[in-house]
């Protein structure tokens, strides 16, 4: 009877392993994931030179991951076992008060200009790199250069968790105090954090991007630095519409394997004037800055323009003189073009890109004509690329 039970465990044991391998190689490799909102890794290309350099070995790595069959289903059942054990993360995502989710772990450079790994602080030295990128277009811009490092949601959400906020003071504190006067910073994490705590939603709980309230409060601290607090549209003029039935669930809860976690709420909003202004995300034109279809899939935050483009532009139908605004970004822009456009033409220019370069910020505001040059860029992509120490 005992050794009846060994062999069937063995067999059984054989049949998951042989299964999984059977399926790994039947089944067709997956270009993208919707639950992650991001491209997977596909079978890379070999030779002895990448072999030697290590990239085939990491690229290698990361298609076995990323193909894995069931990963989606894996990742939940790991993410269940790691909170039962009270361990309150898994896979580099802590889980906090009221269902908050925040990345801790981050894919950095390192000193020698490779990716250092995943790691909950960024190397000093690669972050006064970006910030001396930073400067060298401050230094050599003939229009004014304001810049907004969007805090990641485990710098601004930290009354959330236990974990300590040190790592996030000390980075804040480097571009702080490296930054040239000759740009306009917005120190504006101490100002969510304050909001944060008050229990307002300005960050999502289960994505690593800022609700349209977040964004509203940096369009307004814009403004101010702009010398036009005047002109700033009072919050009470917006209809903030919440659409019935949907819910949003970020590419931070994909990751997280943290199943249980509730959706967020996603809201919209409206001034009543949409229509007066054209979008042209990479050629394709439409009006107002909403796509509503995207409010049926997965990735609701490509609601904002249309989702992730190269290069966006935006204009009011209207004779009146317009200064354009030449904004370098990542994703956390699209939520605030809504409000800046009510003032400016709007060139947005996706600093993210991996199709186009547009680091050489100098000569991409000549090309459009900029009266202002604005850089909106996440700290998690600061200390992940080394996209701003490239600026020129």
């Amino acid at each position: 009877m005992k050794r009846t039970a060994h062999l069937v465990t063995l067999i059984g044991f054989l049949a998951v392993i042989f299964g999984f391998t059977l399926a790994f190689w039947i089944l067709p490799d997956q270009s993208f994931s919707q639950e992650e909102n991001r491209s997977l890794q596909r079978l890379p290309r070999f030779s002895l030179e990448r072999l030697a350099s290590g990239e085939f070995s990491s690229q290698i790595n990361e298609y076995f991951a990323d193909q894995f069959p069931l990963r989606d289903a894996l990742i939940g059942i790991k993410g269940g076992v790691e909170l039962a054990l009270g361990k309150g993360e898994n896979n580099g995502v802590l889980l906090g008060k009221d269902g908050q989710i925040a990345k801790r772990m981050f894919s950095v450079f390192g000193a020698d200009g490779d990716h250092g790994g995943e790691l909950d602080r960024c190397y000093d030295d690669h972050l006064i790199k970006a910030i001396v990128g930073i400067n060298r277009i401050g230094e050599s811009s003939r229009v004014p250069v304001d810049v907004l490092l969007t805090g990641r949601t485990v710098d601004v959400a930290t009354s959330a968790f236990s974990y300590p906020q040190d790592y996030s003071d000390a980075m804040l504190k480097i571009i702080r105090t490296q930054i040239s006067s000759k740009v306009n910073y917005l120190d504006t994490v101490p100002m969510y954090r304050q909001r944060y705590e008050a229990g307002e939603e300005v960050y999502f709980k289960t994505d690593h991007h800022w609700t349209q309230l977040g964004a509203y409060y940096a369009y307004v601290e814009l403004m101010k630095s702009y010398g036009m607090e005047d002109a700033i549209i009072p919050i009470e003029r917006y209809e903030r519409r919440q659409y019935e039935g949907i819910e949003f669930y970020g590419t931070t809860w994909s990751a997280s394997g943290m199943k249980h976690v509730a959706p967020d709420s996603f809201e919209l909003w409206y001034l009543g004037n949409e229509q007066d202004f054209t979008v042209t995300a990479d050629g394709k034109e439409f009006t107002g800055f909403y796509n509503l279809d995207f409010l049926a899939k997965k990735d609701k935050y490509s609601t904002f323009l249309d989702g992730t483009h190269d290069v966006v532009t935006v204009k009011k139908n209207t004779d009146e003189a317009r200064q354009t605004l030449v904004l370098f970004k990542d994703s956390f822009a699209n939520a605030l073009v809504p409000f800046l456009a009510q003032h400016f033409d709007l060139v947005l220019l996706n600093l993210s890109s991996t199709r186009t370069d547009y680091t050489d910020i100098t000569a991409y505001a000549s090309q459009y004509g900029a009266d202002r040059i604005l850089i909106v860029y996440t700290v998690g992509n600061v200390i992940s690329t080394d996209k701003l120490e490239r600026l020129r």
